[in-house]
Parts: C-alpha cells; structure tokens; sequence
C-alpha cells in the first residue's frame, strides 16, 4: 500500500487533550473497542479467536516503554464500562529487551481456556503484517516458538473495520471534497499550460498540488491543515510512460501533450486520517483507438459503481466491468486491470474488501470504495514512442447507501467532453513549434479539459455551495470537540 505521509499526520487530538497533540478520544475508543469486542464474539470464526495486542476476554494487556503504556492509562475506566475487561500494563525498562514481560503475558495467554475445535490457546495476529523493531521481533519469535496456534485476524479486523461510522463518514467526505477542488485547481493549471504551450515537469505538477492538499486555503477551503494530508504523493504522468499503482512516481520528464496524447492525474487525501481517491485521464486530441478505449473504460467504471449496493457480493463490481469490456472491446481484456479497487478508510487499501472477481464479502450500507479501473500498456497505432504506448485510468470515492451508491468525487468531470482536449486547423494563427498538419497550421483550441458545455445545474451548484458550507461547519464543530 501506498502511505507516504507528511509532517502534518499527527493524531486527532482528543477529548480533554488541549495540552497533548497526541492523545485518544475516549468516544471514538469506547465505540470501536465496544464493536471489537461484540464482532469478536459473535463472529469468532473471523477472528480465529485471540489478537495479539494482547486482546483476552476480561483483560487487555499492553507492553511496552513507560512513555507508550502511560498513553494508554486514561482508557482504563472506558474498557471496564464498555465491555468489561480490565487494562493490564507491562512496562519496559530502556535498557531491556522485554523477553521476560513477554514470557508472562504469554503464561497469562496459555492459561486461557481451549478455543472450540482447538487443542492449543489461538493467538490471532496479522498474517500480512511483517513485525518492525525488535520489540516486535522478538515477540513475534517466541509467538512461533511457544506452545499455542497462530491464527490470522485479518478478515476480522476487515468486517469490523468495513462499515464507517457517521463520524468516519463525514471525514472521508471532508477528504474527498478536498481531493474534489485540488484536482479541479490542477485541471485548471494542465489547460493553461498546454493552450500557452508551457514547459512543466510531471514532479513539479506533483510538488504544487502536494502544497495544495496540505494547505487547503490556497484552495479556498476553511479546513485546518493539521487535520489533512497526502495518501501518496500526487501523480502525472504522460509521454508513454504509465503506471496506474498508487505508489508510481511521477518523473522529472515534461508534460506531453502533442496530439494523440494522453495525461494521468490521480490525487488522494486526508482528513482526520481518512483517505479518498481520485484519478482522472485526460485525452489530447485522441485517435479513433485510444477514444473507444476510453468510452469503454467510462462505461465499465459506471457498471461497476451501480454494483456498489447492499447485499450484493464484492465480486459484483469487477464483474459488471468485465461484461461491459467483454461486450465493448473483448480486445481490451488483457489491458483491463485485474479489480476494480479497494474498501477504503483509515487505510487507502482495506484487502479485505478487494472488488476483483472472486471476492464474496457481502456489502452493507457505510462501506466506502475507491472504485479504480484502468486499461494498461495499450497501442495508439503511432510510430512515435510518446503516442505509440498509452494507459487510461479512472478512480472516484464511493460510498455504499441503502439506494444507490454515492460517488463523493465531485466536479471533476469525466465523460468524454469533459476530458479532451482538440487541436483545431485553422489557416492563421499558426502556434509556436507546431508544423503544417495537411496543408494547414495546427492551432490548439480554448477547449477545456472540463467541459464549457456541460452546463451546471441549479441543483448542482447548490450542492457545490452546501459542501463546502459543511466542511467549514464540520471543522469548526470538529475543532471545538477535540480541542
């Protein structure tokens, strides 16, 4: 996964916490540690039974440092009241490696009554998580070496994780509004540098809208610039060279933006420490190819989004993609990426709600998606190496409603007049650099990469004008609750 965080990734402060950045809000505690322990109990098959934090069924024990245990000393009395198990406390001396503490949790651990079906104590971890530092390490080795069974508490830790709360709901909003006005702003910034035939770098674009996410009143947005950050860092990419990972860089190369070119845009941000996501590709005056390619593309990213709905299965998505690409352009299919995206949340990639095809999670109302597809390493027809390779790529945070999925990425449009961008022949005027294109001289037109004649609705720019008058409530309430 994709995570590069900036300075400004700091906890939420939390309730009674005005002196100390980092502290736990004791609501959002007992919500989540009152849901833990009730998914625990009544889906055991999911959980494998004991986590490793160390969760039991009347105690929680944390070992550490002095500094890191005291951390959590204010929560005693929200564990006792909530679910009713007691914090026990294990502290490590700086010059101790912990061995011994750790033999005595795992003595508490293996006194612990038989899991049903199991011979030996369970202890449920992470399979997908590598341990660092040596805390850790060690642990995780006399895990291995003692006598009890190690379990995988991934799926558990995913299904409880999976359904936001109103609170996370509102964050991940907040988080999509921003990635929302960021990528219209960059938008902005691509047509004026391809009408005044500029000279940017895809790592210099990166670096202004990285700026831009981290100070959301360059944008006009009221939001405190500690409450949000970067998922990854902003990518573009153009002139042939594509990679629609996350986690792809974007190159010290210029934009490329002659004709039958394409450009890449993806945008993800925080708040709160909820991601959101937004891709969008932008076409230069497309040839027949790389325009079916993106009507199917279009398409098939709708098809999956209306699969976003209770109790339809993960798979739903992926699969209606598949049929429409299938229908379209069964010549697309091995360019067609292998899922239409991730659950999303605190993390930018809940594996356990993949939306590949194979996939039978069950969805539920407040799930959250970033639905992203893309065709790779497709062939334009053009000799010329910047042209000849081309990738198309597509992403929007979506929520999953009782009615009909919610798509949060907002004014930032996608359909086809929306997103080209056309050279016109014209007899004069010739532009700066370009050549004679059948006799005439190319010049570029004012389109924009938004469309002008895609016309706003009263309805829509009311929803415009209410967002952001939410955002800036929400954050002044947001403030006042954890400052």
């Amino acid at each position: 996964m994709a995570d590069n965080r900036n300075g400004n990734g700091k906890p939420t402060k939390g309730a009674g916490a005005r002196n100390n950045p980092y502290a736990i809000d004791l609501n959002v505690f007992s919500q989540r540690l009152k849901a833990l322990y009730s998914h625990w109990n009544e889906h055991p098959e999911l959980w494998d039974s004991y986590t490793i934090m160390v969760f039991m069924k009347k105690h929680i024990h944390f070992l550490g440092s002095q500094k890191k245990v005291s951390f959590f000393q204010g929560v005693k009395k929200a564990a006792k009241e909530v679910v009713g198990v007691d914090l026990v406390t294990h502290v490590k001396a700086k010059s101790d490696d912990g061995g011994a503490l750790m033999d005595a949790v795992l003595g508490v651990i293996r006194a612990q009554p038989r899991a049903d079906g199991h011979d030996t104590v369970v202890v449920g971890r992470i399979a997908r998580e590598e341990p660092e530092g040596n805390l850790l390490k060690l642990w995780f080795e006399k895990l291995k070496s003692a006598t009890v069974q190690l379990g995988d508490v991934t799926n558990g830790l995913s299904d409880l994780f999976a359904v936001k709360e109103k609170e996370e709901l509102g964050d991940i909003k907040k988080a999509a509004y921003l990635s929302s006005v960021v990528m219209q702003k960059m938008v902005t910034k691509l047509e004026n540098v391809i009408d005044d035939e500029k000279k940017v770098t895809h790592s210099s674009l990166m670096d202004e809208t990285e700026k831009l996410i981290l100070e959301p009143s360059k944008v006009g947005l009221k939001l405190n610039p500690q409450n949000v950050d970067i998922c990854y860092p902003p990518i573009f990419q153009s002139g042939g060279k594509f990679d629609l990972r996350p986690g792809a860089a974007s190159n010290d190369e210029c934009l490329y933006y002659d004709r039958a070119s394409v450009i890449i845009c993806a945008i993800g941000s925080r708040y709160h420490n909820y991601c959101s996501n937004a891709a969008r590709t932008f076409l230069i005056d497309a040839n027949s190819i790389q325009s079916k390619a993106y009507d199917v593309l279009l398409k098939a990213h709708a098809a999956a989004i209306s699969e976003l709905k209770p109790e339809s299965k993960a798979s739903a998505a992926y699969l209606a993609a598949l049929s429409v690409v299938e229908k379209d352009a069964p010549e697309l299919l091995p360019n067609l990426t292998k899922s239409t995206g991730t659950g999303i949340g605190i993390e930018f990639r809940e594996s356990g709600l993949n939306l590949n095809g194979k996939n039978d999670r069950v969805l539920k109302a407040g799930m959250v998606f970033n639905v992203s597809l893309g065709f790779h390493n497709l062939q334009s027809g053009i000799s010329n190496s910047k042209q000849q390779n081309f990738s198309l790529l597509l992403a929007d945070t979506v929520v999953v409603n009782d009615d009909k999925p919610k798509v949060l990425i907002a004014k930032v449009y996608k359909a086809v007049k929306d997103v080209a961008y056309s050279f016109n022949e014209v007899e004069e005027k010739p532009v700066k650099g370009k050549g004679p294109a059948n006799g005439t001289e190319a010049l570029i037109s004012k389109t924009n990469l938004r469309s002008d004649n895609s016309e706003k609705s009263k309805d829509g720019e009311r929803d415009e004008r209410d967002e952001r008058a939410d955002s800036e409530r929400d954050e002044r309430e947001s403030g006042q609750r954890r400052g």
